[in-house]
C-alpha cells in the first residue's frame, strides 16, 4: 500500500523569498491513489518579448508586470491534472489503452480553449501543457508522460528503478540541433530572445510527429493538436520492488538528480523550495 507523502508546488526562490505574487503554471491532482501533475509552457510577455526566468528581485518585479495573468498556460495545466484525476479516480480497470483515452479527452478540451484564437505562435500562442500522470492499482502503476515532466520509481536504497524521462528524446535546445531550414533558409542563428526563433520551434519543431519518426530534435506539448498525442508515451510499471514513487515538473530536476540529493529530498521534501524555477513535486511511499 502506498502513502502520500508529499505534494506540493512552489513558485520561483525569488518570487517566494520576497512575498510576491505571481501566476502559478504548475498544477497537480490526486485523488484515491490517481496523481497528475501538469506544467503549463511558458508564455511570451505581453510586450511580445520572450520570457527570462528572474534571477533577481528586479527581473522578479518585471516579470510579474509584464507576464499574462490569468495566463491560459495555467488554465490548460489545470483542466489537464483535474481532468486526469477526475476520469480515473474510480476506475476499477485500468490500462494504457485507457491511459491514452483519457490524455486524448484531455486534449481535445485544450482544443476547445484554443478554437478560434489567432495564432501567431509568438505572443499568441498555442495554450498547452507538459504532463505526467498515474493510477496505482493492485502493485501496478499505470502512467503516461509527455514533454519534460517525470515519474519515477525507487527502491528502498533510492536506486531508481524506473524513469519516464529515460525514453524521450534529449530537450536540449543546443545550436548544433538547429533545423536546416533556419539555418540555411532563414538565414537565423539559434536565438531564443529572436521572435523569429520562438516562432520556428513552435511551428515546425514542436509536436511534430515527422521530426519524431526520423529520431530528429522534437518535443510534444498538448495543445489540443491531433498531432501532440504522438508523443504521448503510456507504461505499465510493476511495484514489487518500488519504495517511492516521484511526480515532479522539470523546476524540480536539478534537485533530483544524484542520488544523495534525491534521499535528501525524500527525507526533507520542502527543500525544493529553494529551487530557481517553478515546481511541482508528488512523493509516495510504500508503508
Amino acid at each position: 500500500m502506498y502513502h502520500l507523502k508529499f505534494a506540493k508546488t512552489y513558485d520561483f526562490a525569488i518570487i517566494q523569498e520576497n512575498h510576491l505574487k505571481h501566476v502559478l503554471e504548475d498544477s497537480y491532482s490526486i485523488k484515491d491513489g490517481v496523481f497528475c501533475v501538469a506544467d503549463g509552457v511558458t508564455r511570451d510577455r505581453l510586450d511580445g518579448k520572450a520570457t527570462v526566468y528572474p534571477q533577481t528581485l528586479e527581473e522578479a518585479i518585471d516579470l510579474i508586470e509584464h507576464y499574462p495573468n490569468p495566463s491560459g498556460a495555467a488554465i490548460v495545466a489545470q483542466i489537464c491534472s483535474n481532468t486526469f484525476a477526475s476520469s480515473l479516480a474510480n476506475e476499477l480497470e485500468v490500462s494504457e489503452k485507457k491511459i491514452l483515452e483519457i490524455v486524448k479527452k484531455i486534449n481535445q478540451e485544450i482544443a476547445k480553449i484554443n478554437q478560434g484564437r489567432k495564432i501567431d505562435y509568438i505572443k499568441n500562442d498555442y495554450y498547452g501543457c507538459v504532463a505526467i500522470g498515474g493510477v496505482i492499482q493492485d502493485d501496478i502503476l499505470y502512467c503516461f508522460a509527455i514533454g519534460d515532466c517525470v515519474i519515477r520509481t525507487l527502491d528502498n536504497d533510492y536506486n531508481i528503478l524506473f524513469d519516464t524521462s529515460a525514453s524521450t528524446i534529449e530537450m536540449s535546445l543546443t545550436p548544433y540541433r538547429q533545423p536546416f531550414l533556419l539555418r540555411h533558409i532563414y538565414k537565423e542563428k539559434w536565438n531564443w530572445n529572436n521572435g523569429k526563433c520562438r516562432r520556428f520551434y513552435r511551428k515546425h519543431v514542436r509536436n511534430n510527429p515527422i521530426r519524431l519518426m526520423m529520431r530528429k530534435y522534437t518535443f510534444g506539448v498538448l495543445t489540443g493538436q491531433q498531432s501532440a498525442i504522438s508523443f504521448v508515451k503510456t507504461y505499465t510499471v510493476p511495484l514489487e520492488r518500488v519504495k517511492y514513487i516521484l511526480a515532479y515538473s522539470d523546476g524540480c530536476s536539478e534537485c533530483l538528480k544524484e542520488k544523495n540529493a534525491i534521499k535528501e529530498v525524500i527525507n526533507n521534501p520542502e527543500i525544493i523550495q529553494k529551487e530557481k524555477h517553478e515546481k511541482t513535486l508528488i512523493i509516495y511511499e510504500k508503508i
